[in-house]
């Protein structure tokens, strides 16, 4: 399962971009995308995650999103040349570094309580827990 369409790509981006970086082929962005959920499904198995998971948290769409965009910028060789594409690889290593605390279990996948099943997180019925921290003294620094 992809985890985000050309559509997206499109919005993020912008059409004439992607359409630059796929150089016309749209056969080359669904590569892109399958191969950036394929890379997600990755970490999401290794932090013990069942892969695809049921729907498609907000977060690994934009991951996905930044992840086909940067394979898509160096695959076409334009990353000199282009402007953002520097901040375009950027934003993938830093969806690579969240889904890297994801595989070593630091984070967990918003509205998923269970990395084994992955089933979707169940809002409580009107239970608000509220907790404080001690206040930390700063005198005399």
């Amino acid at each position: 399962m992809a985890y985000c369409t050309q559509e997206d790509l499109a919005q993020a981006y912008g059409e004439d971009r992607l359409t630059g970086w796929s150089r016309l082929n749209p056969d080359t962005v669904d590569r892109a995308i399958i191969n950036a959920s394929a890379e997600i499904d990755g970490y999401l198995l290794s932090g013990g995650y069942d892969v695809p998971l049921a729907g498609c948290p907000a977060n690994l769409k934009k991951y996905c999103i930044d992840i086909a965009a940067a394979n898509l910028v160096v695959s076409a060789g334009v990353f000199a040349k282009d402007p953002g594409g520097e901040a375009v690889v950027e934003q993938a290593k830093i969806a690579r570094r969240y889904l890297e605390k994801v595989a070593e279990g630091k984070f967990k996948i918003p509205g998923y309580t269970d990395a084994e099943s992955a089933e979707p997180e169940k809002p409580s019925a009107g239970n608000i827990r509220v907790s404080s921290r001690s206040k930390l003294d700063l005198r005399g620094y």
